[in-house]
C-alpha cells in the first residue's frame, strides 16, 4: 500500500510541471488573441478619423 501511495506522489510530482506550462501556453495564445482583437476594434473605430490631422 506504502507503495501505491509513492507511485500516486510521484504521478502528481511528474505532470504537474506539464499542466502547468499547458496552462501558460494556452493563457499566453488567449492572450494574444484577445489583445489583437481588441487592437482591430480599435483600428476600425479610429479609421475614419484618419484624414482629419488629429
Amino acid at each position: 500500500m506504502g507503495e501505491k501511495n509513492y507511485s500516486s506522489r510521484r504521478i502528481i510530482r511528474d505532470t504537474l510541471p506539464v499542466l502547468g506550462a499547458v496552462f501558460i501556453a494556452i493563457a499566453s495564445v488567449v492572450y494574444i488573441l484577445c489583445r489583437s482583437w481588441s487592437n482591430k476594434l480599435y483600428a476600425e473605430k479610429w479609421k475614419d478619423y484618419a484624414d482629419c490631422g488629429i
